[in-house]
């Protein structure tokens, strides 16, 4: 990856440092201070470009051209953003980031097109109203010029998702749960895994969806009309339960019957014989009792 740093002098040392660490990134220094630049060379052993980093002709002779990552770190807001600028529009820069004192410029220098503007003070202010807002428990940071937020938040027992699996808890789909800590171990996150008091859920959001998300993991366990509801549900359904249906009812009081001996021959199911055996017998009584009707009479 190259990297091009311009100005700055400790937070220059300490980034190159940072970034000389893995030996694929290729990394350009330029520092206007030929005393910084000097400084920066003896103690990093690395080669120092001298010169203004807002100016053309001292880029190109650094060679900044289609840089990964440009970082202006001068003493002047100004100096920054013209140095970005320059670094963005003719030498192709594919991300800029340019520190600033006033925060005030943060805001403004995005609108300019610059892809992320620094503020310690902005960041201060930020975090401070972050913490006053949720108390400590809800922590956010923004990553990649404000398009995702990862958000910290603490699991209270009194909490819906609270002793649920997370295949249970039907999870939003606009945000993800990156990591669980608990007991001082990281927890890699799975369907199976049941939410614990303390739990320390690392999720990942867009900036719109923070809010959101938080109130899902803050709503308490019984609360909320979608709650109440689900309650009284239950509560009907195990009363249409445990109360007895009328044919048990009428089962129950009915007097119980002696048991009766079953032989044989009733649970013997008739056959086609015997239906015919049966038949003749009746037409053989028939034609009898026409013969005695007959013979009565004659006699008369």
């Amino acid at each position: 990856m190259k990297i091009v740093i311009a100005g700055g002098t400790t937070q220059a040392e300490f980034i190159v440092s940072m970034f000389k660490e893995n030996k694929k990134n290729q990394i350009i220094v330029i520092n206007p201070s030929e005393n910084v630049a000097t400084t920066l060379a003896k103690r990093l052993h690395v080669g120092v470009s001298r010169g203004e980093p807002w100016r053309k002709f001292v880029l190109e002779e650094a060679n900044a051209y289609d840089a990964d990552v440009f970082i202006s770190l001068c003493d002047k807001d100004t100096d920054n953003f013209a140095a970005c600028i320059m670094a963005k529009k003719v030498f192709a820069a594919k991300k800029t980031i340019c520190l600033v004192n006033n925060p005030k410029n943060v805001e403004l220098y995005k609108r300019l097109g610059l892809d992320s503007v620094i503020s310690s003070t902005y960041l201060l202010a930020q975090s401070i109203r972050g913490e006053s807002s949720l108390t400590s428990i809800i922590k956010t940071l923004s990553l990649d010029n404000d398009k995702l937020n990862v958000v910290e938040a603490v699991i209270l027992s009194k909490y819906a998702i609270c002793f649920e699996k997370i295949k249970d808890i039907k999870f939003p789909r606009y945000a993800s749960i990156a990591a669980i800590y608990r007991n001082y171990q990281i927890i890699i996150p799975s369907g199976l895994i049941t939410l614990q008091p303390k739990d320390t859920l690392l999720m990942v959001t867009a900036p719109s969806n923070t809010k959101k998300l938080l109130a899902y993991v803050q709503t308490e366990r019984g609360g909320g009309l979608a709650q109440i509801a689900q309650l009284i549900k239950t509560s009907q359904r195990k009363a249409e339960k445990d109360e007895p249906s009328p044919e048990k009812e009428s089962k129950e009081e009915a007097p119980a019957s002696e048991p009766q001996e079953i032989t044989k021959e009733e649970t013997k199911r008739p056959t086609v014989k015997d239906a015919v055996k049966a038949r003749r017998t009746i037409a053989a009584a028939k034609k009898s009792t026409v013969q005695a009707k007959k013979e009565s009479r004659k006699s008369k």
